[in-house]
């Protein structure tokens, strides 16, 4: 006796509910070939159908085969070539060393001594040109950053237009505040100066092909500064006074300190109590464009330290009458300092005038 569905014989000895179990499988079984040859039938699909299908992706499977194996052949004669190439390169690489040893052996004296002359000659020509080379390009800058100075009103000679008027340095005919005059001065006036000074430095900085520690920003009507040596986590500073006086305090002092490494970089040392005269160190480091003497001066580090230049700025706001406004802003520009992750309380191995300062 055989099954309908799986053809296979039934075997004798079962217990009755082994027998009954497999009469429900048969019946399930029976079902389901009858539910699957109905949607067969419907969908339209028939043994035809399917022999054409097979045979398409056999044929298209032979098709792929021939073409890997073509490629195969391809790469295969490719290598071959490469291989070749290489050892036809080490020969003639050892064929060339033989014959530079032999030439080396048989002209030992002699050419050892010119070749170390012509060597000599090469390199102090090159090093004429690049002489001559920088010679220019500090004429060129210096032409470049005489004529911005003379657009924007930058004195740099002793006759000027205002010099029977008094001896601050202007900038478009603004004059530039004092260190006692940030504290009593116009909101608007110190926003026209500190524009005016981001200006003519970002100019300069672009004629020097100079990279500064700190990049100023512009959104809008509105300029910041802010770390030029991060690039995660990056803050900014305000440059306008109508923001929070210790983020512009800040971004000040951040100023002045790309001024003052101009400066350096052009060999101009700026004196701790002169780095708020912006306009005057502007001044200083175009002027020094004409003395090639400085060049030797960049070579010395850069000893001007960030927050040596936030206390100076600091001292500009300071006011007598008020020791505890004084203190409420110190305490909000430390604050800003480690937002902008220019200080960590953490470090406390640099002795500052205050305690657990450090500049990173």
């Amino acid at each position: 006796m055989k099954c309908g569905v799986c053809k296979g014989g039934t075997g004798r000895g079962y217990c009755g509910a082994c027998v009954q179990d497999r009469m429900c499988q048969h019946e399930w079984l029976s079902n389901v070939v009858q539910e699957r040859t109905a949607q067969v039938a419907q969908s339209g699909w028939t043994a035809d159908r399917a022999q054409q299908l097979y045979e398409y992706q056999t044929r298209r499977l032979q098709a792929r085969r021939a073409r890997v194996a073509e490629l195969k052949a391809r790469i295969h004669e490719r290598e071959q070539q490469i291989a070749a190439a290489r050892q036809w390169y080490r020969e003639l690489s050892e064929s060339n060393k033989r014959n530079s040893v032999q030439q080396l052996e048989s002209n030992t004296g002699l050419s050892t001594k010119q070749e170390a002359r012509e060597q000599s000659h090469a390199t102090q020509s090159a090093l004429e040109r690049v002489e001559t080379t920088a010679t220019a390009l500090r004429a060129d800058r210096l032409v470049l950053t005489s004529a911005l100075c003379t657009v924007v009103g930058l004195r740099t000679v002793e006759t000027d237009v205002f010099a029977g008027v008094d001896e601050r340095a202007r900038l478009f005919g603004l004059p530039w505040p004092g260190i006692d005059d940030w504290r009593k001065f116009p909101a608007d006036y110190i926003n026209a100066c500190v524009s005016h000074s981001v200006h003519v430095f970002s100019v300069l900085s672009n004629y020097l092909h100079l990279q500064t520690p700190f990049a100023v920003v512009k959104r809008g009507s509105r300029l910041f500064i802010r770390p030029n040596w991060r690039q995660v986590d990056v803050r900014e500073a305000a440059l306008s006074i109508d923001d929070d006086r210790a983020s512009f305090v800040v971004g000040l002092a951040m100023l002045f300190y790309n001024i003052a490494f101009m400066c350096h970089r052009q060999g101009v040392r700026v004196p701790v109590e002169q780095v708020a005269d912006a306009v005057e160190n502007m001044r200083l480091a175009v002027l020094a464009q004409a003395e090639p003497e400085n060049t030797a001066r960049t070579r010395l580090p850069f000893a001007l330290d960030i927050y040596t230049v936030v206390q100076e700025v600091m001292r500009m706001y300071a006011d007598p009458a008020h020791p505890d406004a004084d203190l409420e802003l110190r305490s909000r520009v430390h604050d800003e300092l480690r937002r902008l992750h220019l200080c960590d309380d953490a470090v406390d191995s640099v002795d500052y005038e205050d305690d657990n300062w450090a500049i990173i």
